[in-house]
């Protein structure tokens, strides 16, 4: 099955924790496809968090010309375990062209408000809510888990660096709370006609197709501590 590497990982099965645990992506044998300057291979630490995925568009505006915007499919995620709140990875509050006074573009926090079965999607404020998005069921949303990397985070990626006849080139690089670490970036690349299988830094996978936009693959063995 082809998965799809992404920014956002949602998995489902994994529970929620207050400690730091290790990610690894993609999962082992899972046929894989990225484009050229993708990642291909990453390793991260971090914690899972609840997320709150929306099944519906919305856009509102209020009185003053401000307009309230819930993407559908978009995960908003608590920023801690323990967080009450979601925040959307956008902005989701806007100033309208008919706004009667200047309104900063800014990101609200959101909160999931229940009552006698039926829900709300809340911006809450200092002083109360500045909009919410009201008569929602449970088949209008779903929740997910994303991984927040944690302070002093340690990442190794791989990533495809495109092809050259024979010659299949890779990009290795780490780092740490999400920088780039100085000194840590290293070029390689394979000869096809040697084979199809990539090893690096105790990583290994197998070529299943490449050209120079795309190449798909599985992981054999993941980064090895």
């Amino acid at each position: 099955m082809k998965t799809l590497l992404a920014l956002l990982l949602l998995i489902p099965s994994l529970s929620l924790s207050d400690g730091p645990v290790q990610d690894n992506l993609p999962p082992i044998d899972t046929e894989t496809s990225v484009y050229m300057g993708d990642r291909m291979v990453e390793q991260r630490s971090g914690y899972f968090v609840e997320c709150l995925v929306p099944n519906f568009d919305s856009e509102y505006t209020n009185t003053i010309g401000q307009i309230f915007v819930i993407k559908k499919d978009v995960p908003m995620c608590k920023e801690t375990v323990k967080s009450k709140k979601y925040i959307p990875p956008y902005i989701n509050a806007l100033e309208g062209p008919d706004a009667s006074w200047v309104v900063e573009d800014s990101i609200y926090e959101v909160k999931l408000r229940e009552k006698n079965g039926s829900f709300k999607m809340c911006f809450p404020t200092l002083t109360g809510d500045a909009y919410c998005k009201e008569n929602l069921s449970k088949k209008d949303f779903y929740f997910s888990k994303q991984l927040v990397s944690t302070k002093d985070s340690f990442q190794r990626v791989i990533e495809y660096g495109g092809k050259k006849g024979t010659i299949i080139k890779f990009i290795y690089s780490e780092f740490k709370d999400d920088m780039i670490r100085d000194a840590f970036m290293r070029e390689f690349e394979i000869d096809l006609n040697d084979g199809n299988t990539v090893a690096y830094k105790g990583c290994v996978f197998e070529i299943i197709k490449v050209d120079n936009a795309s190449i798909t693959y599985k992981v054999i063995r993941h980064f090895q501590d």
